[in-house]
């Protein structure tokens, strides 16, 4: 076997160097060559992980070159193990693209099950709850009970998703103030898995309710022909948001809350840039977005727009409807974005470069903190050009939440239990944190005067129309 794997990959190297014409198919062979080496490595630990690494740059080589096919994303959520949450990513964006692979709907339940069944593992207590929350709504959505039974009784499962997604939400603040930077990547690892669970992870058919799910209803064809769903049909009118749907809806939410919560981190702002970038896109859906607006805090988002642009330079780059290009160098976040139904118009159709490697995608430069504010602040101005959720004001460069969303209840800390992580030190659950890139202060009812009940109702200081939620000079900038 490992002769002709050897021989096999020899000679598809040749083919790849020698008969361009053909290049797409042997990059995707070297990349299931690669795959095949290291599962059949069992002894040796770092064989196996060298030939994982050259799986993995064959498949990412492929998917740079077809971002919207399935088979690809589903291949490198195989070779992500063991980090369940980028499984998770590559699982999810496999059925939320253009040519989805239906049949990670039964590889993803390699990741599911041994998590569902309790089974022993090393993961971190967050991860696993989370993984397990969009498990249970995977098999909720996805379960045909005339063909396959649900392990439990559904009433069993979402009682149980309950207590799971409180788990992963209790844990959420402070895993983040525990592993800054790491949690760039993940954060948008999350991020997008969250939002692909709002399309029932690209599920076209009826669901459990008998209706199709109301966000990829709402993504039909475009009138030049381009189809954008495999065997979607046209039936908007149908559409009834299901139970998978909302509670989808409020696990988005409920995250939102508690990031949104964390100025001065610059570590939130991929999951940011990815929550803005599908809440911008949902805009020009009204059908679904009728459904969504009101599980979003828009309050929240325009404090955290606020406390960026207080601090930002160059609002002539953010106040235009054209795609920022401060740098020609896309974001380790818009690789992962790249190729999503969702996000098919968001970038230029030349940002992104085939020269570029697998290691400079995910290097995260210094100056890409700035990068992402820039990105941020302009997906929040596009968003406020609608009018209906907030605005922005050209003079004083804030944005103001319009009245129907400045609902004080979405600035109440949510009353989660305690974290469970032994890790984290006693200073470490304290309002202020530091991050590796200036000061972190996560806003609670006791230590945030605009979070009170008392004084002034909960609001910031207004500006002279008493419309704008701005930040004093005083706040950390990100």
């Amino acid at each position: 076997m490992l002769t002709f794997i050897y021989l096999a990959y020899s000679m598809m190297a040749l083919l790849y160097e020698t008969v361009p014409a053909f290049e797409d198919t042997w990059i995707e062979c070297l990349g299931d060559l690669g795959r095949y080496r290291m599962a059949i490595e069992d002894e040796d630990i770092r064989d196996r992980e060298i030939w994982t690494a050259v799986s993995r740059h064959w498949y990412s080589k492929a998917s740079d070159k077809a971002p919207t096919t399935g088979r690809l994303h589903h291949h490198l959520a195989i070779l992500a193990r063991p980090n369940v949450v980028q499984q998770l990513f590559y699982y999810t964006k496999s059925l939320c693209v253009a040519i989805p692979f239906k049949s990670a709907r039964d590889s993803i339940l390699t990741l599911f099950d041994p998590i569902l069944e309790g089974t022993p593992n090393r993961l971190q207590q967050i991860d696993v709850a989370f993984v397990k929350t969009h498990g249970i709504l995977f098999i909720v959505s996805n379960t045909d009970e005339k063909e396959k039974p649900f392990p439990k009784p559904i009433e069993s499962l979402m009682t149980e998703y309950g207590q799971t997604k409180q788990e992963f939400l209790s844990l959420l603040d402070n895993h983040i103030a525990r592993t800054t930077r790491g949690w760039l990547e993940s954060g948008a690892f999350i991020a997008i898995s969250n939002c692909n669970s709002i399309f029932e992870y690209g599920k076209t058919e009826a669901n459990s309710q008998g209706n199709a799910n109301i966000a990829m209803t709402a993504i039909l064809p475009e009138p030049d022909g381009d189809t954008i769903m495999e065997g979607f049909s046209n039936n908007e009118h149908k559409a009834v948001p299901s139970k998978v749907f909302g509670e989808a809806a409020e696990l988005n939410k409920d995250s939102d809350i508690i990031v949104l919560r964390r100025y001065g981190d610059p570590n939130i702002l991929p999951y940011l840039h990815v929550r803005l970038a599908f809440m911008l896109f949902m805009a020009t859906k009204e059908s679904a977005m009728k459904y969504l607006e009101g599980s979003f805090p828009w309050a929240l988002l325009v404090l955290m727009l606020n406390s960026l642009s207080t601090h930002f330079d160059h609002h002539d780059r953010i106040e235009s409807m054209d795609f920022p290009q401060s740098t020609n160098r896309p974001l380790p976040d818009d690789w992962s974005l790249r190729g999503l139904l969702w996000t098919e118009k968001l970038f230029p159709s030349d940002w992104f470069s085939d020269k570029v490697d697998d290691d400079e995608k995910t290097f995260e430069l210094p100056s890409m903190t700035e990068d992402r504010k820039e990105r941020v602040l302009w997906l929040g101005y596009k968003l406020a050009s609608y009018g209906k959720w907030m605005t922005y004001d050209e003079q004083t460069k804030l944005f103001s939440v319009t009245a129907q969303y400045d609902d004080l209840e979405a600035y109440k800390y949510p009353n989660y239990a305690p974290s469970g992580d032994t890790t984290i030190k006693e200073k470490d659950s304290t309002s202020s944190r530091s991050s590796t890139l200036g000061s972190t202060t996560t806003l609670d009812q006791s230590s945030s005067k605009w979070l009170s009940e008392e004084g002034d109702g909960g609001r910031p200081d207004a500006d002279e129309e008493g419309t704008a939620m701005g930040l004093k000079k005083a706040d950390a900038p990100i």
